[in-house]
């Protein structure tokens, strides 16, 4: 019941119809025990979602550390307008991708292995994609450099002002790198194609708890990662 309603996110009279004669609780229960289910596949992401504890190119030998590591990306989430008491809260929340608002997110995947390693938000639509990468992931770049390899993410070029630790796209880059990251970029956006297959993160979120939607973005994740793992993974870097 849970699946589905984040697959299809129906209105609360669509839930009603579709759940009340077939799911145990009554119609007037069935959204309670739906988030409750909710919840629990997003408690899973500490379990699934999990950053590595040391990182190598398979294709290399043991020794063969890679330079770059993970991609990243921010995904916006169309929202309902928030009801915040102040107009420049709002505009915090305006996303140019959609004309109006939504919530950001920061996803990582692992280049080498079928694997989402990182995920941080809700922020707001509005926040900078810098900003966010500095709430968090700039940190576990920088601990994954104890090995002394100068560990880099392959990004957009939303990303500017982080070249020690982000890798653009770049003229200077030979054609065999460009390919590279051109792959792994288009691989990220395959996953975060498969996130948006489901409806409660493609369509305007119409719960007003933006836990909430913290809740079913994550618990989509799982579930995509858990079917990366079981028999759909994505395309090779």
């Amino acid at each position: 019941m849970s699946v589905h309603f984040m697959a299809c996110y129906p209105t609360r009279d669509q839930g009603e119809s579709a759940f009340a004669k077939s799911a145990a609780p009554c119609d007037r229960t069935w959204s309670e025990w739906n988030w409750r289910f909710v919840e629990k596949i997003y408690n899973l992401h500490h379990e699934v979602i999990m950053w590595p504890t040391s990182w190598a190119n398979p294709d290399g030998d043991s020794n063969d550390e890679p330079i770059f590591i993970i991609t990243v990306d921010g995904v916006h989430c169309q929202i309902e307008e928030p009801t915040l008491e102040s107009f420049d809260e709002n505009r915090k929340y305006y996303s140019h991708k959609f004309n109006g608002p939504a919530l950001d997110y920061e996803i990582a995947m692992s280049v080498f292995a079928q694997k989402c390693v990182w995920i941080n938000g809700p922020f707001p639509a509005g926040t900078s994609d810098l900003k966010v990468f500095r709430q968090g992931l700039k940190q576990k770049i920088e601990d994954a450099r104890a090995s002394g390899i100068k560990h880099r993410g392959i990004v957009d070029r939303g990303y500017k002002g982080e070249a020690e630790y982000l890798s653009l796209p770049s003229s200077q880059d030979d054609e065999a790198v460009r390919d590279f990251k051109g792959r792994a970029l288009s691989r990220h956006e395959t996953f975060n194609g498969r996130m948006k297959f489901f409806d409660c993160l493609d369509e305007p979120f119409w719960h007003r708890d933006l836990l909430k939607h913290k809740w079913c973005f994550f618990a989509v994740a799982v579930i995509v990662q858990l079917g990366m793992d079981f028999g759909s993974p994505l395309f090779d870097v």
